[in-house]
């Protein structure tokens, strides 16, 4: 009866797929855990790929235009051509050198749908070339030229380093291997910059801020921040902000700009 009472108490292992009465292989919870992150990734990256594949073959679909819209496209065309190589010799920018902050942030500004060649490969230098985005420059002079030749379609100033923090934390989005991911993760991040000394999210922050020496490498690892529509719909007006408009340079007051905006 004892030796019953001993054959009770023993711990039967739990069975192998096979029927066996081998071990199962212990996984961590954390382990798990990120593996079905990374499952749950990448299928919202295969439907976002599929979704972008269908949103190019709408865009790509043929429309039927009048004579009469293809010739006002090419005069607006020529017009802004015209106006930013007037402004070009006109206005003459002062040396970066001279500015109060290194650190610029452009926004494009709703404007014309067909933009003359050269202005769109500007804005796509940039990474402007989606309307209500947004881009962190390094004011240099080569930048300081190219915002004055696509200045109808942004417009751009000194953030300040609440507006910087905010902005990354809030609609950051970094490049790994070709494919977006949210700033979520420590890891990613210094995969992506760890050879720059930018391990963490703090480390971007200040990166970015403060103009550090591998900004470039950081400016490019952020994807161009998507910004909402305010309340008070951006007007394309042909004239600076200084003049009542919304384009151009706003200095400091940028900030007000993109605290409604983020």
């Amino acid at each position: 009866m004892g030796s019953g009472g001993d054959e009770a108490s023993r711990t039967v292992p739990p069975l192998a797929p096979g029927g066996t009465t081998e071990e199962l292989a212990y996984v961590k919870e954390t382990v798990l855990k990120k593996r079905k992150d990374n499952a749950d990734w990448a299928l919202r990256n295969r439907e976002r790929k599929a979704a972008k594949r269908l949103r190019i073959r709408e865009e790509n679909k043929v429309i039927v235009k009048r004579p009469e819209e293809f010739v006002t496209a090419f005069r607006n065309k020529e017009r802004d051509f015209l106006r930013m190589r007037t402004r070009l010799k006109v206005r003459k920018q002062p040396p970066a050198e001279a500015l109060s902050s290194k650190l610029i942030f452009a926004i494009r500004i709703p404007g014309s749908v067909d933009l003359h060649p050269h202005i769109r490969k500007i804005l796509r230098k940039l990474r402007l070339t989606k309307v209500l985005t947004g881009v962190f420059l390094k004011a240099t002079d080569l930048t300081l030229k190219r915002l004055l030749v696509v200045e109808p379609f942004v417009t751009y100033g000194f953030p300040n380093l609440k507006n910087v923090k905010e902005l990354i934390y809030k609609k950051g989005r970094g490049f790994l291997d070709k494919e977006p991911f949210p700033l979520t993760s420590n890891d990613l991040i210094e995969k992506a910059l760890g050879d720059h000394g930018i391990i963490c999210l703090e480390d971007l922050v200040h990166e970015i801020a403060t103009v550090g020496p591998h900004f470039r490498d950081a400016s490019k690892f952020l994807m161009p921040f998507k910004l909402k529509c305010p309340e008070r719909r951006l007007q394309m007006k042909k004239k600076p902000y200084k003049d009542g408009g919304d384009s151009g340079n706003r200095g400091d007051k940028i900030n007000e700009l993109i605290e409604k905006l983020n």
